[in-house]
């Protein structure tokens, strides 16, 4: 007995897919809540260049999740967190997210590695 696999038109073994769909919903609410804190009182250009760049990475992690990159995946993801250091404020959200990102690569690379095997 053979499990299915991703590209036979059955399941994935890890579940990579509702994670590629929970990371997408993770970047629509994150990047709500940086246009929301964007639009709050202080606003700068620095705060501008740097919600531009969380936006940025968390983007460019779930393009690598929902298109299947685990590498890019896990690069958006590490840029996330490490901006996310940098701004205090914001750490309650972009550590989740990073997390989501991370964890959706992590699962995205074993189906991969379950497909090579084989």
């Amino acid at each position: 007995m053979s499990r299915s696999g991703p590209d036979d038109g059955g399941m994935p073994i890890t579940g990579s897919r509702p994670a590629r769909g929970l990371a997408a919903a993770a970047l629509l609410a994150f990047l709500g809540v940086l246009g929301f804190y964007l639009d709050q009182p202080g606003y700068t250009h620095t705060r501008l260049a740097l919600f531009l760049a969380l936006g940025g990475a968390a983007t460019l992690g779930t393009a690598g999740a929902v298109l299947g990159r685990a590498a890019i995946a896990a690069v958006g993801a590490l840029l996330l967190a490490l901006l996310g250091v940098w701004q205090a404020a914001l750490w309650i959200f972009v550590l989740p997210v990073a997390g989501v990102l991370a964890a959706a690569s992590l699962l995205i690379a074993l189906d991969e590695r379950t497909v090579q095997e084989r």
